[in-house]
């Protein structure tokens, strides 16, 4: 395993959990733009959403995001 490998390895499992506040607004917004929506569309509503604007974070190290 590379250094580089093993120190993203590493930073995976010791970082800690945390909410971001910025998905928690868009997701807060899909529930309330999307009422009758089924559980499986509001689901895709919520991903497209969610990948059209989150903000993209590239940590150091990264190649691949």
């Amino acid at each position: 395993m590379t250094s580089r490998i093993q120190r993203l390895r590493t930073q995976s499992l010791t970082t800690e959990p945390w909410l971001s506040a910025e998905r928690a607004e868009i997701v807060t917004d899909v529930y309330r733009d999307a009422r009758g929506l089924s559980a499986p569309m509001l689901r895709a509503e919520t991903f497209r959403r969610l990948m059209e604007g989150k903000t993209v974070c590239i940590n150091e190290g990264e190649l691949i995001v």
